[in-house]
């Protein structure tokens, strides 16, 4: 272990370690809030005309679908929403391979909790693995992605993403390289999506329309992979297991 990595950990988790009401506050941040948070902040985007395009061309013909404007942020969300996945999926991966221990199983951590629900959260997070970090993947690639948007938005986005990131430090839940290196990821990752997002693409339009031609599925779809992303993906990843798993029991 980086010394340096251990000194810093050590030193913000000193920061909260003393207080009950900011400990808890920070578990508070390190749960499914930050998830829901980002889920609100794409539905809301999706609605969003931000070129002012609203009364220009309709995606679909006159009179149907979504103005221009609209179509832009539309195409925007499905590259972000698929960066964000990917991130959060890719890291998830090379996490399990590579397996490295979290702070909160091995460092001596100042933890104004009972000892019980301290036991309880340890033994809930021994079985993944830290590095590299899928929540700052996740986090950052949503703040960069919102500087498509606007440059307030992903500056609002950033400070966001590293009061979130701190706070699994500060808690124990990861060293400060797992965020960064989670955070890198996701950044390139989102960067990447919304250069590909910055005209028309057949994929990304071929989504959009989707949701104007078949909106009885796609929303009730959208809805579920929402509400599984705010629970870390699990049918994602059990999908993924049963899905390797057959393909080499059949071998």
């Amino acid at each position: 272990m980086n010394p340096l990595d251990r000194q810093l950990l050590l030193w913000a988790n000193g920061l909260v370690g003393g207080s009950q009401a900011l400990f808890e506050g920070a578990l508070l941040l390190c749960g499914a809030l930050p998830l829901v948070a980002c889920v609100a902040v794409l539905l809301a985007l999706w609605w969003t005309d931000p070129e002012g395009m609203a009364t220009g061309p309709r995606l679909g013909g006159a009179g149907s679908g979504p103005g221009e404007g609209l179509l832009v942020s539309r195409r925007r969300c499905v590259a972000l929403a698929g960066a964000i996945g990917l991130a959060f999926i890719l890291t998830r991966l090379l996490a399990f391979a590579t397996d490295l221990p979290r702070p909160l199983g091995r460092e001596t951590l100042q933890v104004p909790l009972d000892a019980e629900h301290w036991q309880n959260l340890v033994r809930g997070m021994t079985g993944f693995g830290a590095f590299p970090s899928d929540h700052a993947a996740l986090f950052f690639a949503l703040a960069v992605g919102l500087f498509a948007w606007s440059r307030r938005a992903g500056l609002s986005g950033l400070l966001l993403a590293s009061v979130f990131s701190v706070a699994r430090v500060v808690v124990g839940f990861h060293y400060p390289s797992d965020m960064v290196a989670g955070a890198a990821m996701g950044a390139a990752l989102a960067g990447g999506a919304m250069l590909m997002a910055r005209g028309p693409q057949p994929v990304l339009d071929g989504v959009v329309h989707l949701f104007v031609r078949r909106p009885a599925i796609m929303y009730p779809l959208l809805f579920v992979v929402a509400l599984d992303f705010t629970q870390h993906f699990r049918l994602v990843f059990r999908a993924i297991f049963y899905f390797l798993f057959g393909l080499l029991g059949g071998r």
